[in-house]
């Protein structure tokens, strides 16, 4: 049974090198709440205790950790309850990734995915070449960051969300389409 959606709870997403954390940096520094990606979270903490938990490693232990990161996220945004809090991606994310990597479905993440709710209405960043940087955690090619990004639009859609795909642009202007969209 899926619950309710919260409209504070704003999620953007998309595949890796898009834009999304510029977009939640620059949200911050207008004063909005936001929650930081969890999966370059679980990377930089990983590799910084030598620990295996990685996408390129053990994979199904690097996707458990972000769920858990992804809850706790939830749950700190829902305490700012009715202020909006933009989140750099969501659970639905990890179902994505574990799709990508061809892993098993994990029933505990589908029944997070339809627990924690966000605002249904999800901004989605589409691929974009001009902008696209490989670093020490992000190894994917542009191909497959394509492919991530079509994996991740129809997950939010099977996951019961409505992706709305935000124009390349300025951060300012990708910003002010969420903003717009969201009355604030």
């Amino acid at each position: 049974m899926q619950l309710p959606y919260p409209t504070n709870l704003v999620v953007i997403t998309g595949g890796p090198g898009a834009g999304k954390t510029t977009l939640i940096n620059y949200l911050n520094e207008r004063g909005y709440e936001t929650s930081p990606e969890i999966a370059r979270n679980v990377i930089e903490t990983q590799q910084e205790r030598g620990g295996t938990a990685l996408p390129w490693q053990d994979n199904d232990a690097y996707c458990r950790l972000m769920t858990r990161g992804s809850i706790r996220a939830w749950q700190d945004g829902m305490a700012q309850d009715p202020l909006p809090v933009f989140f750099d991606s969501g659970l639905p994310d990890t179902l994505a990734h574990r799709r990508v990597a061809k892993l098993p479905e994990d029933n505990a993440l589908i029944q997070a995915i339809e627990t924690y709710r966000y605002r249904r209405t999800v901004f989605i960043l589409p691929p974009w070449a001009e902008i696209y940087k490989n670093d020490n955690r992000r190894t994917q090619t542009f191909a497959e960051a394509v492919k991530t990004y079509v994996i991740l639009y129809r997950t939010y859609l099977e996951c019961g969300y409505d992706p709305i795909e935000i124009r390349k642009g300025p951060v300012e202007q990708r910003a002010a389409q969420i903003l717009a969209r969201l009355k604030l």
